[in-house]
């Protein structure tokens, strides 16, 4: 009784998880309509499990096409329970592989973001550049340029002091000889060319020199190495602290100045804070540091660009076009010599003023530059507007260096998730591997899942439904009378066959007269009518026993009909009360039979006897017997 009961409860248990997981699988199919999906699903449910039952119980005395529709329609709810039950565990393993994209998706938006602040941080320090480049600047540097102006106007006239040499040394070779006066028109006129080409070469090399001059980073270097540094420190150690081993905890605890006791907890976690700000703060710092290195070097490239670009266009657009000029009059002087006389000494003067002259622009040109530096220098009328715009950039680099902090955050937190959900479908991924033989990407991990499915949904309800079936067996085997090691089945049987004998027992139509203690007469019968008798009378109770719900083919037609009761007869037995205990014990023992079924198979000639007539007090009834070939007249006692 006890394996009965828990067979049954085990079968109602699979089976109501069953239910709840197809209703949860087509509700998520048929989301629109939720509470109809949940009532026809938990009504279908239901009523597989009552077919399946009814089905066990009558299936012989069901009709056949009754039969089919039944088991065919079990069947395709049980599909249909399996199908529900698929759509659960897919949705389920689609949510978790969802959040896994999500988190990636997340983390691939954290580093676009990161990059964009990044991006913000690198536009406000060139802001900042360019306000302490165009703002007042340094005094010093101002000086320092002021101061290589008057250089430049002090050896303005050393550097035309060769050329002027040049030309006193014509004026007296022009003095010591008349002969060939137009030689040093020609020798003015190759200087000048020779001048023009080298000016031109040096005019290239400054431009060259100005498109490859560009800032001394240099200085910078070692303090953006130490930004980074102290980045990857701030990763490290947090990733320390964060993780589950403690001797990472440990090493972190060291660096951070706690106690290391390999716990991450509340003391750790203000120290590291604590350290992290401090580190913080020290990026700030170099930050600060690198936005002055910067400026200081941008700030000398461009001044230094700036005196170039001025010596470029003072050689194409002041030297050059005046050597062209003076060519032009060399060419002109050479033709009048050649036309007519003219001396050559008038010819070096000039060039000796035009020299002098060109010396003179160059001072005052520095001359100018110095006024306007120094008025530069003396000017502090807008230096709080650029403080305060520097300012602002400088509030801009520490929110968006204090965002990208709090991404960094995100993205560790972000990370560990995924690690997390890549630890949970772990062991499918090992179960593909091994199953396929290789690495385990997407589409394998999701066909591997998708069998894992398949398998336990065709084990699922099908299990449900054959341990119901299982536990009404053992409740029918629970039920079935004990036959006594098969002693009453052959007792039954022996009444079945004395019984069977005396009803086939032929007319007697000559009377015989006996006395009570006269032997027993025998009339003869034959031994092949005996044993066919016997065989079909045994293969009967067989067919009987066999077929416990099912009626016994009608009796044979040789029976007498004489000694079968009639109706009145049954309910004038109900009155006895031998009859009313023997049906009351055969219930007891029969509780899924009924009394009135067996009455009306009796009644309408399907079995001969009642199956309580057993249970009713024993009494003698003749029979017939072979003995020496011989039928014998005898009593037996029922």
């Amino acid at each position: 009784m006890f394996l009965g009961l828990l067979v049954l409860i085990t079968a109602l248990t699979i089976s109501g998880i069953a239910i709840y997981y197809s209703v949860a699988g087509l509700v998520a199919i048929f989301a629109a309509a939720a509470v109809p999906i949940i009532i026809m699903g938990s009504a279908l449910e239901i009523g597989k499990l009552v077919t399946a039952v009814w089905l066990h119980r009558y299936w012989k005395q069901a009709a056949w096409w009754l039969r089919s529709y039944l088991a065919l329609a079990v069947v395709v709810l049980m599909l249909i329970t399996s199908m529900g039950i698929f759509g659960f565990l897919s949705k389920a393993h689609i949510e978790q592989t969802s959040a896994s994209e999500e988190s990636i998706a997340r983390i691939e938006s954290i580093e676009t973001e990161t990059v964009r602040l990044q991006k913000i941080i690198k536009r406000a320090e060139n802001k900042i550049t360019t306000l302490e480049s165009s703002g007042t600047g340094s005094d010093t540097n101002i000086q320092n340029q002021i101061d290589k102006e008057q250089d430049r106007i002090d050896k303005a006239f050393d550097r035309i002091k060769p050329a002027i040499e040049q030309q006193n040394k014509i004026i007296t070779d022009a003095r010591g000889t008349d002969a060939t006066r137009t030689k040093p028109y020609e020798d003015q006129l190759t200087s000048i060319t020779a001048e023009i080409l080298r000016l031109e070469t040096s005019a290239k090399e400054y431009e060259t020199k100005i498109e490859n001059l560009d800032t001394d980073n240099s200085g910078v270097e070692p303090l953006l190495a130490q930004i980074d540094a102290l980045e990857e420190e701030i990763i490290r150690v947090t990733n320390q602290l964060q993780s589950t081993e403690k001797g990472e905890i440990r090493a972190g605890q060291a660096i951070i100045g706690v106690s290391s006791d390999g716990l991450f907890g509340g003391n750790t976690r203000t120290a590291l804070a604590k350290w992290v700000q401090g580190q913080r703060d020290r990026i700030t710092q170099i930050q600060g540091e690198v936005a002055t290195v910067r400026a200081e070097a941008t700030k000398t490239v461009k001044m230094e660009r700036f005196r170039l670009a001025g010596v470029v266009k003072d050689i194409r657009e002041v030297q050059i076009p005046a050597l062209k000029d003076r060519e032009l009059v060399m060419l002109g002087k050479i033709d009048n010599v050649r036309q007519t006389e003219s001396p050559s000494i008038a010819t070096a003067r000039d060039e000796i003023q035009r020299l002098r002259t060109s010396a003179e622009a160059q001072v005052v040109k520095s001359q100018e530059l110095i006024q306007r530096l120094q008025t530069q220098l003396a000017n502090n009328d807008n230096a709080q507007e650029i403080q305060t715009a520097i300012d602002e950039q400088e509030e801009r680099v520490r929110t968006a260096s204090n965002e990208i902090e709090l991404l960094n955050d995100n993205r560790i937190e972000l990370e560990s998730e995924y690690r997390k959900l890549e630890a949970e479908v772990g062991p499918i991924k090992y179960i593909a591997e091994f199953v396929y033989g290789e690495q385990a990407d997407k589409n394998l991990l999701e066909e591997a899942v998708r069998w894992v499915i398949i398998t336990i949904i065709f084990v699922f309800d099908p299990l449900a439904v054959l341990l119901l079936i299982a536990s009404q067996y053992t409740f029918e085997w629970r039920h079935t009378r004990k036959d006594d090691d098969g002693e009453r089945l052959r007792r039954e049987y022996e009444q079945a066959r004395a019984q069977k004998i005396v009803d086939n027992m032929p007319p007697n139509n000559d009377p015989v007269e006996t006395h009570q203690e006269e032997e027993t007469e025998y009339q003869d019968v034959d031994q092949e009518t005996l044993d066919k008798e016997f065989q079909d009378q045994t293969r009967e109770w067989q067919e009987l026993y066999d077929e416990v719900e099912q009626p016994v083919e009608k009796k044979d037609e040789s029976s007498d009909d004489s000694k079968k009761l009639t109706k009145e007869e049954l309910d004038a037995l109900d009155d006895d009360l031998d009859w009313k205990h023997a049906k009351q014990q055969w219930k007891v023992d029969n509780p899924d039979d009924s009394i009135k079924s067996y009455k009306d198979w009796y009644l309408s000639g399907k079995i001969d006897k009642l199956p309580w007539e057993s249970y009713v007090p024993k009494k003698k009834r003749p029979y017939l017997m072979k003995e020496n070939g011989q039928q014998k007249k005898g009593t037996a006692v029922e």
